[in-house]
């Protein structure tokens, strides 16, 4: 009796793991926080989990599968995600044609709308820097020896090569990177002196890839509740973007959030006139002016 309860209790965990979903704006239901392979293949996303692993001749190598053996893979995805849904499928049949087990791979899932932005229900993300998905961390004892972000930067096996073996490797959004270790390493007061944002400002601007590089990662912030951090970055991209008004509409809203208004005014207005038509951004310039008269 106690074996079948037990068995009972598993199956039972098991069903709650792969049921925890979301559903979007557009009705569509997707899967949030930890999940499972299975769950992946479920009825809603097995169309596009099948098309991208038939369409995957993956390249095993002895070697890297001796050194991955040892390994676990924490894959954070989004079941929204046109990337996910191309690359996932495609990492998991690479790693099971080296017959690495699929117990070494941990799935969590995570949102893409509203506060919840990029981030799992039970604050899975904390820590781990997920602004892209899919984002594949590879640990080992414990410790991060190399990630994956949304695309491979050579190919898919190549990638996974060189993480594994300790090749040089450096993951795509090195802007990211370089600010995450700047706040790790810098108390936030000394991050706004004139001449640190200048020299922040040289160093980045020679490894941004695109003004929404950085929007992505501060709005990630924002969503972690990072509320001072959010806005350096929101006001370093706005500088180094001045002239791109999404970037300092996004800055904008930011301040609106904290409820910076005189700021926040100065944003939006930059952003208007380089995109007149902006109805949403003359509309939030209305609200921000009701708030200054108050």
């Amino acid at each position: 009796m106690k074996y079948l309860f037990s068995i009972s209790f598993i199956f039972f965990c098991s069903l709650c793991l792969q049921a925890q979903t979301f559903t979007d704006k557009k009705g569509k239901v997707h899967l949030w926080g930890q999940t499972s392979l299975e769950a992946l293949k479920g009825e809603d996303y097995l169309e596009w989990y099948e098309k991208n692993e038939q369409e995957h001749r993956p390249l095993p190598s002895t070697a890297v599968a001796n050194a991955l053996k040892d390994t676990k893979v924490k894959i954070f995805l989004g079941t929204w995600c046109g990337d996910t849904k191309y690359l996932l499928p495609r990492f998991v049949k690479s790693w099971e044609a080296m017959n690495l087990s699929i117990d070494q791979l941990e799935f969590i899932a995570v949102h893409y709308e509203g506060e919840h932005y990029k981030q799992g229900p039970n604050n899975e993300t904390a820590d781990r820097n997920i602004h892209r998905v899919p984002t594949f961390i590879f640990e080992k004892e414990g410790k991060e020896i190399g990630r994956i972000v949304e695309r491979t930067v050579h190919d898919l096996d190549t990638d996974i090569k060189c993480i594994a073996l300790g090749h040089p490797y450096n993951p795509r959004y090195t802007a990211v990177e370089m600010m995450n270790e700047v706040f790790k390493e810098n108390p936030l007061d000394s991050l706004n002196s004139e001449y640190f944002e200048k020299s922040l400002s040289k160093k980045i601007r020679r490894e941004i890839s695109s003004p929404y590089e950085l929007n992505t990662y501060a709005w990630v912030l924002f969503s972690e509740k990072r509320m001072e951090e959010a806005e350096f970055v929101f006001k370093l991209n706005s500088k180094l973007f001045k002239y791109e008004p999404y970037i300092r509409e996004s800055y904008g809203r930011c301040l609106m959030k904290k409820e910076k208004w005189e700021e926040a005014k100065k944003e939006y207005l930059a952003s208007l006139r380089i995109e007149p038509d902006n109805k949403m951004g003359v509309k939030r310039l209305a609200e921000i002016y009701e708030n200054i008269k108050k």
